[in-house]
């Protein structure tokens, strides 16, 4: 702490200084403000570079304040003049520093609710009492609480802690960008397809974290010696509860590499039919046409068949039935058929067709077979056929049958069977026209 004396003209001179460091930060921020703005519409192509400028211009300010600061001390050293009230204030800047670099990060990772809500709740508090202890002197104390209740654990400080906290969220945030620059930059642009490049980013994006995990808890002070209890405890729960668990992580990793599916696919599993949007270590989610998110895990894309209808071709042909009346004439049903195959998503080629399927019991079965290249809208699609089909079979007056079933009790002599069975009866069964 500093001998604070208000009336010295070495502690006016340093609040002098302090000030002048402040405003000169502030107005860096305006003046290289309007720098920043060409070099971010550059970058706004690259999506992992996008939001270089921003962090890069909300981090400027306290950083400048604190070299500005060291600068001033060393100054003040050198002309022999007092420094307390200097060397107390950088610390500040470097809070400072956090605060702004990881508003900047919150805000351009979540919503505007939910980071108001980060903000307001969880960063602003933690740097007042981080700022309250250190104005007070007690922060180094604080960061020096240790555990005493295992010898493995004497090393493990509130400072080791909130260190290592730092590094695993760098290493987070730095696996997030390894992860767009190369699925959406690098590996596209060298020729990977898309189902490898998302493999590949995927692989390295965890490789990074665990690194990161890895170096947060050698940061921390914890003995890595002690995690093979912790794994031995893994292998036991392995073999009772969690081979489900492990067979969707294995299962995650052979998709990404068989390439059998890949994110946009237009694909069918049981009854589930829908665009694929993540393929993840443990599931896959798809989305519906009817605009829900289906999360399917990935062990049921291994052992279930499943249809995958874009996966070298997204052309997929839509059949659509119909019987008309055994008065229809065949070659006026299917230009009346070829005629409802007029639709903006019915592709010219492969054109349309018309297939005569059977003579049915009571109908002439056609089949209408058109290509479209938006396999998401199939249901929609024939819908809007079926109703094509419909006023155009109107239009040339050919009907479209339905079944018909009549009764027909024949009455004659009754008599009764010895066993008790019931009189005769016939029945005609009539299914047409």
């Amino acid at each position: 702490m500093f001998d604070f004396n208000l009336f010295s003209l070495a502690v006016l001179a340093q609040a002098v200084t302090l000030i002048a460091i402040l405003v000169v930060a502030w107005l860096s921020q305006f003046i290289l403000g309007r720098l920043f703005i060409a070099f971010e519409l550059r970058l706004r192509r690259v999506p992992w570079a996008r939001h270089l400028p921003v962090i890069a211009l909300s981090a400027l300010p306290p950083l400048l304040a604190w070299w500005l600061a060291r600068l001033a001390i060393d100054s003040f050293d050198a002309f022999g003049g007092q420094t307390n009230l200097l060397r107390w204030a950088v610390p500040f800047f470097t809070l400072w520093f956090f605060y702004r670099l990881a508003d900047t990060l919150i805000t351009i990772s979540t919503r505007a609710a939910q980071a108001q809500v980060w903000r307001r709740k969880v960063l602003l508090p933690v740097t007042l009492i981080a700022g309250l202890l250190y104005a007070f002197g007690l922060l180094d104390d604080f960061l020096q609480l240790g555990s005493l209740a295992d010898e493995n654990l004497q090393n493990i400080t509130v400072g080791s802690v909130l260190a290592g906290l730092a590094i695993i969220g760098l290493f987070l945030l730095l696996s997030r960008s390894i992860f767009r620059f190369l699925e959406d930059g690098f590996l596209p642009e060298a020729g990977f397809e898309p189902g490898l490049a998302h493999a590949v980013s995927t692989l390295m994006a965890y490789a990074v974290l665990i690194i990161g995990v890895v170096a947060g808890l050698m940061v921390t002070g914890v003995n890595l010696t002690t995690l093979t209890v912790i794994a031995g405890g893994l292998s036991i729960g392995l073999g009772f509860g969690l081979q489900q668990i492990v067979s969707n992580f294995v299962s995650g990793f052979i998709l990404m590499f068989d390439r059998s599916i890949s994110p946009g696919d237009v694909i069918e599993i049981a009854s589930t039919a829908g665009t694929v949007q993540n393929i993840g270590i443990r599931s896959i989610i798809i989305k519906t046409a009817t605009n829900r998110e289906v999360i399917i895990p990935n062990s049921h894309f291994l052992s279930d068949m499943m249809t995958n209808l874009t996966r070298t071709d997204r052309t997929v042909r839509v059949d659509i039935k119909v019987g008309v009346s055994y008065d229809a004439d065949p070659l006026e049903v299917e230009q009346a058929l070829l005629e409802a195959a007029q639709h903006p998503q019915v592709l010219e080629e492969p054109s349309p067709a018309v297939q005569f399927l059977d003579f049915g019991d009571s109908s002439l079965d056609f089949a209408l077979l058109v290509w479209t290249n938006d396999p998401i809208r199939i249901p929609a699609l024939s819908s809007d056929l079926r109703y094509r089909i419909w006023d155009s079979l109107r239009q040339r007056n050919i009907e479209i049958p339905f079944p018909q079933r009549d009764l027909h009790i024949r009455s004659g002599a009754m008599w009764q069977p010895k066993d008790g069975a019931s009189p005769q009866v016939e029945e005609t069964l009539n299914q047409g026209q």
